[in-house]
């Protein structure tokens, strides 16, 4: 008998209403009760596949199969959905606090692609969940089912999520007859909390989507001041194994209060390849609507995923990605291309650069001054006004903007407001922040480290073209009753004085604002 491996189309769509339907039908009115359902409607699925291993599967979940089968169809990635909106709708508040984001079947695919980089081992999967990243990375082992029996080891504190995932993993992937190996994988298998300080066993790498949620403080943890699980995570990791492959909010690169954490992984680690993944137009994580407390369907968290294996010396970044929905695929095929070797930004920030930018940044670095040390000590009569949320581009006003998230800069000089009124309507800024944060506010530190390259050009023919801009081009807006205000001048404009201050990658910097850098 050959076993019947649930093939992914990773382009194939995700379901709501599939997983709707599941939640419906298994939704009881206990958490024991509905727990209970899962399992038996578990053990249908994977015994109707696999008669050959159906007494260990149900010893190992423990029930025996229901005449129904609502989980017919779905693939490994749906399955998962389905296990976390059952519990999400007795208690919704439970995935808020176990910071969970549960990985689509294309992104889990893309994560377990990356496994040809690593030698022989075996892997640790350390919140495993029903299984979904074990699930992909041992479809792309050589052998499978050896894999699967002898070098994949589950962890999760959920026993109904391990017990999912070793029987479906089981019944998608082990050999014709070999009960023997279902009952491996459960005995490695463990109910536990991972950052406990009981030993783990003996693992060569990981791959893993840890949790994101604020933690207690977490003695013996160099990360321990992030407060972050997911740091945490990471930094056990990488003390305890040779490489690992995790998803990872793309905070990480850059804030202030993550820098042990990019201290754990220049130490612990020889390299790696980052991909950052913007939120918009498309987002890595399609969610699924988890009832009236959280309605949203993007994670406004922009994710990246880390590989870092034996085999790599150095570590490498891709600028924040942005994608449209009907170009999702090749950007899983082609994200790799736009990888280059990481910068290190003023603040210790691990910087994300487009590799043809790599030029500007060398420039860049060299430059005299900053918009920070054009700074006065208290207000001039030199202001300029700089809105702190950008999207898609950043501007600095000479008159006052009525918003609440905005910087007033105040210099010292008319000549200096003017130079930096220059550089700060520019796409600089915007390219910086980019490169050093991209998240959803343009931190103080960002701001003022800007770069003020030299350039020679009379200025007054610019500065009058943004003054009269400001008049024409002030957008406003209604932010939750309040009137928001910002400039936005004309790409015209902006590329006027890009010729000024950045002219020699003035035609790279369409990558820098696209849409979609994937576009066919």
């Amino acid at each position: 008998m050959t076993p019947t491996v649930c093939a992914v189309e990773t382009d194939a769509p995700f379901s709501a209403s599939a997983v709707t339907r599941v939640v419906n039908q298994l939704r009881a009115p206990t958490l024991k009760q509905t727990r209970q359902r899962w399992l038996e409607q578990v053990a249908h699925r994977v015994v109707s596949a696999r008669p050959d291993l159906a007494p260990a599967l149900v010893e190992v979940l423990g029930v025996h199969p229901t005449a129904k089968d609502d989980l017919a169809g779905l693939t490994i990635g749906e399955i998962g959905v389905c296990y976390e909106a059952l519990l999400a709708s007795l208690d919704r508040g439970r995935r808020r606090r176990a910071g969970q984001f549960f990985t689509p079947d294309d992104a889990a695919a893309f994560m377990a692609s990356h496994a040809h980089e690593f030698p022989l081992g075996t892997w640790l999967d350390p919140c495993c969940g029903v299984g979904n990243l074990s699930w992909h990375l041992a479809a792309v082992q050589e052998d499978p089912a050896a894999f699967v029996r002898d070098h994949l080891i589950l962890i999760d504190r959920d026993e109904v999520a391990l017990k999912t995932a070793v029987a479906i993993i089981s019944a998608d992937y082990i050999s014709p007859g070999d009960v023997d190996a279902v009952y491996r994988l459960w005995q490695r298998s463990l109910v536990r909390d991972f950052l406990t300080r009981k030993a783990l066993p003996r693992f060569d790498f990981a791959i893993l989507n840890p949790p994101y949620a604020r933690a207690p403080n977490k003695t013996g943890y160099r990360t321990a001041s992030t407060r972050d699980f997911f740091a945490y995570f990471l930094e056990r990791i990488v003390g305890e194994s040779e490489g690992f492959i995790s998803v990872t909010p793309a905070s990480f690169l850059s804030i202030p209060k993550h820098q042990p954490l990019r201290d754990c992984l220049e130490e612990g680690v020889s390299g790696g390849d980052v991909y950052v993944f913007d939120n918009v137009p498309d987002t890595l994580f399609r969610g699924y609507k988890f009832g009236s407390a959280n309605t949203s369907r993007t994670n406004f968290v922009r994710a990246a995923i880390t590989v870092s294996s034996p085999t790599k010396t150095t570590w490498r970044t891709t600028p924040i990605l942005r994608w449209t929905t009907a170009s999702r695929q090749r950007m899983f095929a082609h994200a790799h291309t736009l990888l280059s070797p990481r910068v290190i930004g003023p603040h210790g920030e691990w910087g994300k650069l487009p590799a043809n930018l790599t030029p500007l940044w060398r420039r860049l670095q060299t430059a005299p001054t900053t918009v920070g040390d054009l700074l006065a000590a208290e207000a001039t009569p030199y202001p300029l006004t700089v809105a702190t949320t950008p999207r898609y581009f950043i501007s600095a006003a000479f008159r006052p903007l009525q918003r609440s998230s905005k910087t007033v800069l105040h210099f010292n000089t008319e000549s200096d407001q003017h130079r930096a009124a220059i550089v700060l309507n520019s796409s600089l800024p915007y390219l910086w922040w980019r490169v050093l944060d991209g998240g959803v506010s343009l931190p103080q530190r960002v701001l003022m480290s800007v770069p003020l390259p030299d350039f020679q050009h009379d200025r007054q023919p610019l500065i009058n073209a943004l003054k009269e801009s400001e008049n024409t081009n002030l957008v406003t807006k209604l932010n939750a009753g309040k009137i928001t205000e910002n400039i936005k001048h004309s790409q015209a404009l902006v590329q006027r004085l890009n010729e000024v201050v950045i002219p020699e990658s003035s035609e790279y910097l369409a990558m820098v604002y696209s849409q979609d850098m994937f576009s066919a």
